[in-house]
């Protein structure tokens, strides 16, 4: 009888600290991918981390980061109830099998960086080139995907994939517009361009727990009186110098979710 006691008493303390801990969320987020989350000094910055900061302000919970490869940032959403995941995450189908999506926040399509002096305009002239792209993303499934494309050099960040192309060691670079436009900016190197070759256009949003509906439902309502304050506005010339494609949050749920592509 002792022993049933002490078991159930455990079971309660552990319920209890679980429930205490749903007031903390944690963030899963790659920091290495300007300029929607990277680290300045010791901070984790940028324009999903303003976001959610003003998110969790509103639903009236507290975060902390936990940085880690992008590629385990869905993993981790899917096996920990009060974790989310904030790094620039384009909804797909197939990620949905495993988490939720907040309503998209942000239309992010598909460019290619290449050599002013390449003259490559469209997708077909990539074939039996060298294509690099950030491992698990988007990038990564549409270079697949591409007809004649059988030669992917896949790095840890964007960053490193530009830096080689700048170094003439790949070709092309498959990449999110609006990270291409914060890396050309940053590098200011005029031998390299971004170009539309009309690959695919991704919403990014907030990765939730599938048991956390409750969560899911304050980023949501959240994001919809953001986007009524003219949040997003702000944060578009904060970070892109002018305006985003961001969406308004209650019309995102018919945002494009292709299965092909995701960062």
């Amino acid at each position: 009888m002792k022993k049933f006691v002490a078991i159930i008493a455990a079971l309660v303390l552990a319920l209890s600290c679980t429930a205490a801990l749903a007031d903390t969320i944690i963030v899963a987020t790659n920091p290495e991918y300007p300029p929607f989350e990277y680290v300045e000094g010791e901070a984790t910055i940028g324009y999903d981390i303003d976001m959610f900061d003003a998110i969790a302000k509103k639903a009236g919970f507290e975060y902390e980061i936990s940085p880690m490869a992008f590629d385990a940032v869905v993993s981790a959403v899917a096996t920990d109830v009060n974790t989310v995941g904030l790094s620039g995450i384009s909804i797909t189908d197939e990620r949905k099998l495993t988490v939720n999506f907040s309503e998209g926040y942000i239309n992010a399509g598909l460019v290619v960086i290449v050599k002013a002096d390449s003259g490559y305009e469209t997708a077909d002239q990539l074939a039996g080139k060298i294509i690099g792209v950030q491992q698990g993303t988007t990038s990564d499934f549409a270079a697949e995907e591409i007809t004649g494309i059988d030669n992917v050099a896949r790095y840890g960040t964007f960053l490193n994939a530009v830096m080689d192309l700048s170094q003439n060691q790949i070709d092309a670079v498959i990449i999110d517009k609006p990270v291409g436009q914060a890396l050309l900016a940053s590098l200011k190197d005029d031998t390299l361009v971004m170009v539309d070759m009309g690959l695919q256009a991704d919403w990014y949003g907030i990765a939730v727990n599938k048991d956390n509906t409750e969560l899911l439902d304050k980023i949501n309502a959240a994001l919809v009186e953001l986007e009524q304050e003219g949040f997003f506005e702000e944060l578009a010339v904060k970070y892109f110098g002018g305006e985003a494609e961001e969406a308004p949050a209650e019309d995102a749920a018919e945002a494009p979710a292709e299965d092909a592509a995701a960062e």
